[in-house]
This record gives structure tokens, C-alpha cells and sequence, in this order.
């Protein structure tokens, strides 16, 4: 008890930089961490764009897909052997990571301490192992659907790769914010990374 009235009772320090947990998901805000000119490599901490959104909208696809499925199995419809397969994957795998990421993030909305961005990271995984498990089962699903066309096998083999070079791509253009920025800060036309500023609240 005296731990957690500590950790409860933590207030953040001068001039430093906290978040909300409404922040965390959307990648509303980073955290910078080093340096104070121009001059100075700076590093700031930021989820990356691509990541962050696509483990949202996955959230987001894997309830509505999720519930139409299981109503769809409550009302006794009828599945072929390869959708019930990979429709029980969804809902069990996907219903498990859903669950970790629940209680690895929601308690933080009722902590009256201070709260920072990493706090976010656990939930993070579990959120991108959904992503994971639901564009794999989605691609699946779309490749079978699709089975009579001569380009079906590659369906899911060109999503898969689609969705690596697209992260891939996505770290590259943000690779200055974790390994050091020089210059004008990005709300600076000048600057380097001035047209990596997607959001009003990203302070790189």
C-alpha cells in the first residue's frame, strides 16, 4: 500500500514534458529528450506514424470484423473448414491480445500520477500483435475468397510485403528523430524535417 500511494503521489519536475493516456494511442505527442539549439543533435521520442495508426485502425477493424463473426456463429451460419479455422484464430489469438492490451492501458486513466509516453510501450506490443494476427487472417480469408483467380496465392505473400515495406519506409523517413536532428526545428520551412511534421503537437 505505501508503494502505491507513492507511485500514485508522483508529480512531474520543472519544465518537463508529461502526457495524457488519450495522447498515447494516437500518437498525439512525443517526448523530446536531448538537445536545446540548432546546433545540438536532438533526439525525440515518437512513436512511428505508420505503426501507431495501423494498430489503431486495426483495433478498430479487428471489433467490427470480430463481431460479425461471432454473431454470425451465434446465429448458427454455416462456415466452410478454411474460414472456421481461420475465423476461431481471430477471435481466440485476437480476443487474447485485445484483453493485454486492454489492461496494459486502461488503468493508466485512473492513476492520478504523472504519466509519460513510454508508459504506453507494453500496450503497444500487445496492440501490434493484433495488427499482426488480423492482417495475416484478413489476407487469408481474402485469398481464399478470391481462390478462382490466377493471382489468389499472392494475395496474401504481396500484403504481407506491402505492410514490411511500408513500416520499413516509415522508419526511414523518421530515423532522424531516434538517432539525432541538426538544424532548424521542423516547424521551420527550412528544415530537414519540416515536411515530417504530420501533427501540430509533434514539437520536433
Amino acid at each position: 500500500m505505501v508503494m502505491i500511494r507513492g507511485n500514485n503521489g508522483l508529480k512531474p519536475n520543472d519544465n518537463e514534458f508529461t502526457s495524457k493516456p488519450w495522447h498515447w494511442p494516437i500518437n498525439y505527442q512525443g517526448l523530446r529528450f536531448s538537445g536545446i539549439n540548432d546546433t545540438d543533435f536532438r533526439v525525440y521520442l515518437l512513436g512511428n506514424p505508420v505503426v501507431w495508426w495501423l494498430n489503431l485502425l486495426s483495433i478498430a477493424l479487428y471489433l467490427l470484423s470480430g463481431s460479425i463473426i461471432a454473431v454470425a456463429v451465434q446465429r448458427g451460419a454455416h462456415l466452410p473448414a478454411e474460414v472456421e479455422g481461420l475465423s476461431e484464430v481471430l477471435l481466440r489469438g485476437g480476443g487474447q491480445l485485445l484483453l493485454g492490451w486492454v489492461l496494459h492501458y486502461f488503468p493508466f486513466f485512473l492513476m492520478g500520477r504523472v504519466l509519460y509516453f513510454h508508459h504506453y510501450f507494453p500496450a503497444m506490443l500487445f496492440s501490434s500483435m493484433l495488427t499482426g494476427v488480423l492482417w495475416d487472417t484478413l489476407l487469408r480469408l481474402c485469398a481464399w475468397s478470391l481462390a478462382s483467380f490466377s493471382l489468389a496465392s499472392s494475395i496474401h505473400v504481396l500484403g504481407v510485403l506491402s505492410l514490411v515495406l511500408g513500416t520499413a519506409y516509415s522508419f526511414y523517413l523518421f530515423h532522424p528523430l531516434a538517432y539525432g536532428m541538426v538544424g532548424p526545428l521542423a516547424q521551420d520551412p527550412r528544415s530537414p524535417m519540416a515536411g515530417l511534421r504530420w501533427l501540430e503537437s509533434w514539437d520536433f
